[in-house]
């Protein structure tokens, strides 16, 4: 007898692709720098888009980034938009602000998973945007 089950059901998306992913995170580097070059303000500006980038709701829940490239993080499972999930997203970006750490997290999107220890922490998966 089938029992069924009561979350929402598995994403059923295309997940992104690593280049993709790594080209959107190049674009929101430099952007970061580019925020850095406006003296005092432009270091908060960068360490909170770099925090909550995908979560903004002006921006629909992409970095600039991710939405140049045509992907996205959402929810896993269900596959929700982060539009206004800050602690979501702050929690997907604190694996990258670990000194060393970082660079193992960066290389996990090479997994069969293609999930950082940031995504499977929040619970999130990049996919490409329909």
């Amino acid at each position: 007898m089938d029992i069924p089950s009561s979350g929402p059901p598995p994403l059923q998306r295309e997940l992104a692709k690593p280049s993709t992913r790594f080209f959107a995170a190049v674009i929101d580097f430099v952007l970061g720098l580019v925020l850095l070059a406006i003296p005092w303000l432009g270091i908060v500006l960068c360490i909170v888009y770099g925090l909550v980038k995908d979560a903004l709701p002006f921006l629909d829940g992409k970095s600039i980034g991710k939405r140049a490239m045509g992907i996205r993080a959402v929810k896993d499972p269900g596959g929700e938009s982060l539009t206004g999930d800050y602690p979501t997203a702050i929690v997907r970006q604190i694996s990258l602000a670990i000194p060393i750490f970082n660079i193992v997290d960066a290389l996990m999107v090479l997994s069969t998973s293609r999930r950082r220890f940031g995504d499977q922490w929040a619970k999130t998966m990049v996919v490409v945007d329909p």
